[in-house]
């Protein structure tokens, strides 16, 4: 019989339609012998399926439910693709957990502290991995930009301090041009992030359990013609180039698989997780994590994976056979 799957798309962030297409792309590869799969858009108090006529039948939020032609639809399985809130900072996780669905995504708590770089790398810290710098500002604090090159050195990268594509992010590169970033990023956040910035090479691994199985896909680095990786860069076609496998050392290639696989179990994590770090002569130094990556068949994750020898129907079928079990 088949299993009911909710994929889970939209949200409240910047990242709306990348979501949207992640969420596309999951349905399209999924296979129609073993799910019967519907894209719910989660957007505000707006949740709804949308028939192929482009009718919307909205979402009973009092158990998930959907009621097609007077018989109700309830879901084996949520597939989470929705990128930044409320589905990669633990929001979402709470409501399922509350009705007993199992989801594809990492759990309540590890959602809200990765989602919170700054207190994530405050964690990732104390467990010895190198990384930038930082200072974490709160908009109803105030702050002196004095104070903060007191502590930092430029050049900085300053960040919405929860969110994701680089969306409100900027790289600083002098004094006066870190007012006008600060208040970008507090445009997307009540918190800000300023990193300094570390010259290197940046490289992303994608890390999968599959049933006690852990999976550290391979390496990819990402190579922009921007300054930095930012919105931009990762969504227009020619501006990066995203090369999987890395050209790197054995001996690197082996070290960030290793802490990966190692945070994947420190933090907690399920499902389907990347982690970005940059690499110079002084080693491997720690950026961010990514709990719910981007899906679609040009995003880094889903070649690490086919480089690794999953076609996305394989992929996407492993994620949701994890949580039915």
């Amino acid at each position: 019989m088949k299993k009911n799957i909710a994929i889970i798309a939209g949200g409240d962030s910047g990242e709306y339609e990348i979501s949207i297409n992640s969420a596309q792309i999951v349905k399209q590869h999924l296979s129609d012998e073993k799910y019967s799969s519907y894209v719910i858009v989660i957007r505000g108090n707006d949740w709804y399926y949308e028939t192929n006529d482009e009718a919307r039948v909205a979402i009973n939020r009092h158990d998930f439910s959907l009621n097609m032609d007077g018989k109700p639809i309830r879901f084996d399985v949520v597939f989470n693709a929705i990128h930044g809130t409320p589905g990669e900072n633990g929001i979402i996780q709470g409501y399922f957990d509350l009705l007993n669905i199992p989801y594809t995504s990492c759990d309540v708590m590890t959602s809200a502290l990765t989602f919170n770089k700054s207190y994530c790398k405050r964690v990732v810290s104390s467990f010895g991995i190198p990384m930038a710098s930082s200072t974490h500002l709160f908009k109803q604090d105030g702050y002196l930009v004095e104070d903060i090159l007191k502590d930092l050195k430029l050049p900085l990268f300053v960040k919405p301090n929860a969110g994701g594509s680089s969306v409100g992010m900027s790289k600083v590169n002098k004094k006066d041009e870190l007012e006008k970033a600060i208040k970008l990023a507090f445009a997307e956040d009540d918190e800000v992030l300023i990193e300094e910035y570390i010259p290197g090479r940046e490289i992303t691994c994608g890390v999968f359990n599959f049933k006690g199985k852990m999976m550290a896909f391979p390496i990819t680095e990402i190579i922009t013609k921007k300054e930095f990786f930012d919105y931009e860069a990762k969504y227009t076609a020619g501006i990066s180039d995203e090369i999987t496998p890395a050209d790197i050392s054995e001996e690197i290639d082996t070290d960030c698989k290793a802490i990966s696989v190692d945070l994947y179990h420190r933090l907690n994590c399920k499902g389907l997780v990347r982690f970005d770090y940059i690499f110079n002569e002084n080693g491997i130094w720690f950026l961010e994590v990514n709990t719910v990556p981007g899906l679609s068949e040009a995003s880094i994750v889903p070649q690490q994976a086919q480089e690794f020898g999953l076609t996305l129907t394989e992929l996407f079928g492993m994620m949701i056979e994890n949580v039915l079990d």
